[in-house]
């Protein structure tokens, strides 16, 4: 039985690329001769991730293979390793790791916590709140996602609860939406922000500094944010635990485990906020902020420091720069082959006429749809930049169209759709059937909120005229 359903899968994963390849009529675009297999090669990667017939990591690496040999020059399938993003993420992940093992996250964490008080409720709360701060101290989502996920899963341990239960799922989700969820808070949150910012400021030539970014942006996140948590309540339904009152006690008991504050734990709050620093004034010492931030994050190896050694770069998920990698060389690749251009093509007529409502509106639903066929990091790293130039035909702020995109970039259902959702997955303590409705939930919200809300926020600070 196992062996046919591989076989299916294995089917699938080749029958859909051979017949994007052999059926669409690409005569008279403005593609690039070997598009039509830079489609298809590319159709097999996003189906590989789907179906899970290999592991992501060496799907990434596969497919940046096969658009070396067969479609482009090496310098532009491994672009991505020229630029900021493996490793800015590199040192997000370096510093997750000290965090955890030095406990300076779980300690924020719980402090924020029980400063809420001692419900399960008010305990969900604290952990967007901590979210929030974490954003700023941790630019990036995946390292959050680290350290988030292992608070929760210390969580539902110190709890008793059934990993198949709802509580269980809403834990977990909690901890999921804390990190990830204020991606959008400020420009450096998250690898897909800094990443989309990267590709509109390059085709456009018009730039984000992270104040404004942070005026334009942080007000509604931190709506959704806590909207993100009221989920969780959803998520949990009528399910209770008898261990809900003794809950106070069980996250002092874990804090007064934890000690003092120790040396180390003051050492890389130091280098975080040193990090920061020189990421948020760029514009006063004129050096890339991601660069500045990952240059200081290796500070942790360095003597009279001594926060990481061998092992640290052992224990991290280094894979996952390959993957990340290889879905930004799915945008490279696609400049490459014109696509931008003949994407801004099909998508202009859609938009042209319908107003700024209507743009936002389509913009946040266009990033919902794509997110079911390509990563986010792979969306804006190809299509980003037919977006921001698309808003700036029509007289807007190139990232007008970008931001409610991201947005939408951030609606999913299923763990394939994005490596954060399946890094909570990986814990066994998370149902789909559980949280599905859930995202479904916020996904319908979303669609009203972004015209209706964050539209009319623009327009009052003079964002969109």
């Amino acid at each position: 039985m196992t062996n046919t359903k591989s076989i299916f899968k294995w089917l699938i994963t080749l029958l859909i690329p051979l017949a994007i390849y052999a059926i669409p009529d690409y005569e008279g675009t403005d593609l690039a001769p070997k598009a039509p297999l830079f489609f298809a090669f590319t159709a097999w990667a996003v189906t590989a991730w789907i179906m899970e017939t290999l592991p992501t990591t060496v799907v990434a690496c596969v497919l940046t293979l096969i658009y070396t040999l067969f479609i482009t020059k090496p310098g532009i399938a491994f672009g991505p390793w020229t630029t900021f993003m493996p490793w800015f993420v590199l040192a997000g992940l370096i510093i997750a790791d000290v965090m955890e093992r030095t406990g300076l996250g779980k300690r924020i964490a719980l402090n924020g916590m029980l400063a809420m008080g001692g419900s399960l409720n008010k305990t969900l709360f604290a952990l967007g709140f901590v979210g929030l701060i974490m954003a700023i101290l941790v630019p990036s989502g995946q390292a959050r996602d680290v350290i988030f996920i292992a608070i929760a899963q210390g969580l539902c341990f110190a709890l008793n609860l059934d990993p198949k239960s709802r509580m269980s799922s809403a834990i977990i989700m909690a901890g999921f939406f804390a990190a990830i969820a204020p991606n959008l808070f400020c420009l450096s949150a998250g690898e897909t922000t800094l990443q989309a910012l990267a590709v509109v400021s390059e085709s456009t030539g018009v730039s984000e500094t992270w104040f404004n970014f942070f005026l334009i942006m942080a007000p509604f996140n931190v709506l959704y944010v806590f909207g993100s948590m009221a989920l969780v309540l959803l998520i949990k339904g009528k399910e209770q635990f008898e261990g809900e009152s003794h809950l106070r006690s069980v996250l002092q008991m874990r804090l007064s485990e934890m000690g003092p504050l120790s040396k180390d734990e003051i050492k890389i709050l130091v280098i975080l906020l040193i990090g920061i620093v020189g990421f948020v004034t760029e514009t006063w010492h004129g050096l890339p902020g991601a660069f500045t931030f990952a240059l200081v994050g290796m500070l942790c190896f360095f003597p009279g420091i001594g926060l990481s050694d061998q092992q640290t770069l052992r224990r991290i998920n280094v894979s996952f720069l390959i993957f990340l990698s290889g879905c930004m060389s799915i945008g490279f690749v696609a400049n490459d082959m014109n696509v931008p251009a003949w994407a801004s093509s099909i998508i202009l007529p859609m938009l042209d006429g319908t107003g700024i409502t209507g743009t936002v509106t389509l913009s946040y639903v266009f990033g919902v749809l794509i997110n079911f066929l390509m990563t986010p990091m792979a969306a804006v790293s190809s299509i980003g930049s037919s977006l921001g130039n698309i808003a700036i035909q029509l007289g807007f702020d190139p990232y007008v169209i970008i931001y409610p995109f991201l947005y939408g970039l951030d609606q999913y259902v299923f763990p394939y759709e994005i490596g954060y959702l399946l890094y909570a997955f990986m814990t066994g303590a998370v149902t789909l059937r559980h949280i599905a409705p859930a995202l479904l939930v916020r996904m319908a919200v979303m669609l009203f909120l972004v015209p209706f809300l964050l539209l009319p926020y623009w327009k009052l600070i003079g964002f969109v005229k």
